[in-house]
């Protein structure tokens, strides 16, 4: 949100032609009024003017100051000296971050009286200028909006450097500026610098990955308001058992065996009997007492303004069977009812013991707590509760003007949230980024991230969190979308085509308005999927036609003739070229599924696929403009499974005994061995599933494989699951046989299918089928050949594995 004043920036005009995308804010920072007296910050490389950092005890002054003065000594070569109050020299134009006591006084008394928490300010008075504002890092979040609206700064994406026009005279004319922020709240997902995020006004969970290292945080990243835990805390503060993946959320909670103790604390399952494994009982009086309890100890340690998460454990279904909580079901007319009843009687306890203490929760699943309690006519949530509506269960293809009856129950159930909340209390937790196949193919899903913001932002939705999936790999939309955010998190009524613009032309260069055109028609497919595929949430399992309608042989024709020309126009531009092969991963892996097709349609066009594979794996290793290195690689695994199955000309059939399943419960997928050395590691084999199996690594006699998975890899904590040995009688030596392993749950993405003594010869099945917070239940088949004297054949030893066979059980839990 800005309420601007004209101001003037007379170094806009010649930076027009070293910025590509200055037409986003050209209209206000060039109209500016005639007349005033030039304000000159810096003249042929040589600083005119001091920085005065106002004292803090946080550190975020001198932050704000430190960087503006590195931004201002890049643009004009010239050092700005950074000095305290006590230090300034009044005979000299100064900058002034926050509001020290010479800045004051070139102000009216209480110049924050009228200014809303994080409102902000850059202003000049006379040859100053000053930059400042009221709340947490409002004077940084003041000096960037001089740094973008007077001097032209830019920073697109974590992988990109910042743009700094170099200018070694800098003037300004006279202005008045206050910015404020449309989202009270802003969170997004961690994985890189800080840097970017906090020069963008993100005031939420930068300190996150330096408290779970248990290191010190600089008082510039702490959160707007502290949390920390952030989310599915329960079994944080009861830990069931020391080995459950919560356990250790907290390092002060002493007791981590409640199970063994106190089992009445847990949910009882369906089976009647209580278990460790769902969530807690919260209708049991013991249960409250002692989460209350491990809560005023949280406070006791860490102080009392801070934002406490209390939520589900992230496991599907029903809370607990006992009649306690299924009462308050059905009080609430929700099933999320217990922990809603709970958490009332929570809030009005800390209110009493701790005004400032917030309390958080999430509006998650149907089956729990999306859908909102029923409170008697005229009362709402108590004003200290914080409520995350987190809509993992829309489908990624649609936003809320869609009228698939779900999708627009979902929107229902977020106004009826707002219906409920204190003003400010509802926040949104947003799935941009599709997970599972869609993350791996094109899907133009762009607006449907402006169109939710705006319309939860009409609804009273005042906190935002982007679980940003696709920037791990640096894949999709995923920076245009995290600038997006951003930037409507500033302003609500930003004008977002602007903003693709001014983002594309940046780093996309000539190839910009194709790049356009292509996420133009990305989008229009996508909103032509009328009826929503089904069992698509915030993630897809399959890679199919009734998936992917849009990804015709046709369509992926013409948009690899798009970005051949996209590709020529950049040849000479290695940052722009790089950010182009980036985009274009998603349609060259979704070429490769469709190769057949397509090579069938245009024979002397698709003539090799492994050139496309490589280009996919290249543009994965490529350096990105800012050096920072994308934590996954994208596709892999799925890349080199149809590059094999290109070589074999295509799977072979299924046996008989999976004719009566629905193919698309099915994977069929090849190991790999890892072993090192010279050992052989596959062959090619006609009979095999693919035209190629993977050779076992030290098999031994009895042979065995099976299903295993990390819970924690340090300290070491691994669970088995089902396995097979075999013994010459069970085996006809030279012929492929269809061996079955077990069933199993994959519940973290370190999951694998291993096989000999070596366990280098396995399958990665973690990273392929686990999704968080989601039941994930399968029998699987292992495709086994045994030759060799120890197996009763002929020649030298030798057990191969052509193909691992997964069938996706009914998505429940194995409550017992």
């Amino acid at each position: 949100m800005k309420r601007d004043t004209p101001d003037t920036a007379s170094i806009l005009a010649a930076r027009l032609a070293v910025l590509t995308a200055f037409h986003f804010f050209a209209a206000t920072a060039l109209a500016q009024a005639d007349g005033g007296q030039t304000i000159t910050l810096a003249e042929a490389g040589r600083a005119r003017c001091q920085i005065v950092a106002a004292p803090d005890a946080d550190g975020i002054e001198a932050y704000a100051a430190k960087t503006l003065a590195g931004y201002l000594k890049e643009m004009t070569g010239a050092e700005f000296p950074v000095v305290s109050p006590n230090e300034f020299k009044a005979d000299r134009a100064a900058i002034f971050v926050g509001l020290s006591e010479p800045a004051m006084k070139r102000l009216e008394s209480e110049p924050l009286a009228k200014l809303r928490d994080q409102e902000h300010v850059a202003r000049s008075v006379g040859q100053d200028i000053l930059l400042y504002g009221k709340g947490h890092r409002a004077s940084l979040d003041a000096v960037m909006e001089f740094l973008e609206n007077s001097l032209g700064w830019r920073w697109y994406s974590y992988f990109e450097k910042p743009v700094v026009p170099k200018r070694a005279t800098l003037t300004l004319k006279p202005f008045s500026r206050n910015r404020d922020f449309d989202f009270r709240s802003r969170h997004l997902a961690l994985r890189y610098n800080a840097e970017f995020f906090i020069q963008h006004g993100v005031n939420m969970g930068l300190e996150t990955k330096l408290r779970k290292r248990r290191q010190a945080v600089p008082g510039y990243l702490k959160s707007w308001l502290p949390n920390e835990n952030f989310v599915h805390t329960s079994f944080s503060y009861i830990p069931p058992t020391p080995t459950d993946k919560y356990a250790n959320g907290f390092a002060w909670v002493e007791k981590r065996n409640y199970f063994e103790t106190n089992p009445e604390f847990f949910s009882v399952g369906d089976s009647g009997k209580r278990v460790p494994n769902l969530q807690l009982c919260y209708s049991h009086r013991g249960l409250r007492d002692e989460l209350t309890r491990q809560v005023r100890r949280q406070i006791q340690l860490s102080g009392p303004r801070q934002l406490i998460m209390i939520d589900a454990a992230d496991v599907p279904g029903r809370f607990c069977h006992c009649d306690g909580c299924i009462a308050l079901e059905e009080r609430y007319q929700t099933p999320g009812g217990p922990l809603f009843d709970y958490l009332i009687e929570l809030c009005n306890t800390l209110k009493r013991e701790h005004p400032e203490t917030r309390l958080k929760t999430l509006a998650y699943r149907r089956s729990q707590t999306q859908i909102p309690p029923r409170l008697p006519e005229g009362e709402k949530l108590p004003g200290n509760l914080i409520i995350e509506f987190a809509p993992i269960e829309d489908c990624y293809f649609a936003d809320w003007t869609h009228p698939d009856p779900k999708i627009q129950e979902t929107f229902q159930h977020l106004q009826d949230w707002a219906a409920i909340t204190a003003p400010g209390n509802l926040w949104a937790w947003m799935y941009p980024n599709p997970w599972g196949t869609g993350h791996e193919v094109p899907v133009g899903n762009v607006e449907r991230v402006i169109t939710n913001m705006r319309l939860m932002h009409k609804a009273g939705v005042r906190g935002i969190f982007l679980d940003h999936h696709g920037v791990n790999s640096r894949s999709g939309w995923s920076e245009l979308q995290a600038f997006l955010v951003l930037k409507l998190s500033q302003d609500i009524e930003a004008d977002t085509d602007a903003l693709i613009a001014e983002f594309t032309d940046h780093a996309f260069g000539p190839a910009a308005p194709q790049m356009r055109q292509y996420l133009t028609e990305l989008e229009a497919a996508r909103k032509a999927i009328t009826t929503l595929p089904t069992q698509v949430g915030y993630k897809s399992r399959n890679l199919d036609d009734r998936t992917f309608p849009y990804l015709t042989p046709a369509n992926l024709h013409r948009w690899q003739q798009v970005f051949e020309k996209m590709e020529a126009a950049t040849a000479k531009l290695p940052v722009e070229l790089a950010n182009v092969r980036s985009q274009r991963r998603e349609l060259d892996i979704a070429t490769l599924w469709e190769w057949f097709d397509l090579s069938a349609a245009w024979p002397g066009v698709y003539t090799d696929h492994r050139k496309v594979a490589e280009r996919v794996l290249a543009a994965n290793k490529a350096k990105t403009p800012s050096g920072v290195v994308p934590v996954w690689t994208l596709g892999e695994p799925l890349v080199a499974h149809f590059v094999t199955l290109i070589d074999a000309g295509g799977e072979k059939p299924l046996p008989a005994d999976f004719d009566g399943i629905a193919r698309d419960r099915i994977r069929t997928l090849l190991p790999r061995n890892n072993a090192r050395g010279e050992n052989k590691r596959s062959i090619q084999d006609p009979d095999a599933a693919f035209g190629t199996a993977a050779v076992v690594d030290q098999p031994q006699m009895p042979f065995r494989c099976g299903f295993a998975e990390w819970k924690s890899r340090t300290p070491r904590n691994v669970l088995r699951g089902p396995d097979l040995e075999l013994t010459p009688a069970d085996i006809t030596p030279g012929e492929y046989q269809l061996h079955r392993l077990g069933e199993f749950d994959v519940t973290t993405d370190d999951s694998l299918i291993w096989f000999g003594r070596s366990w280098q010869t396995n399958l990665q099945v973690g990273s392929q089928l686990y999704f968080p917070g989601e039941t994930s239940h399968w029998e699987a088949w292992v495709n086994l050949k045994f030759d060799g004297k120890s197996w009763g054949g002929k020649g030298e030893d030798l057990v191969v594995c052509d193909r691992v066979i997964l069938v996706r059980k009914t998505p429940e839990l194995l409550r017992d």
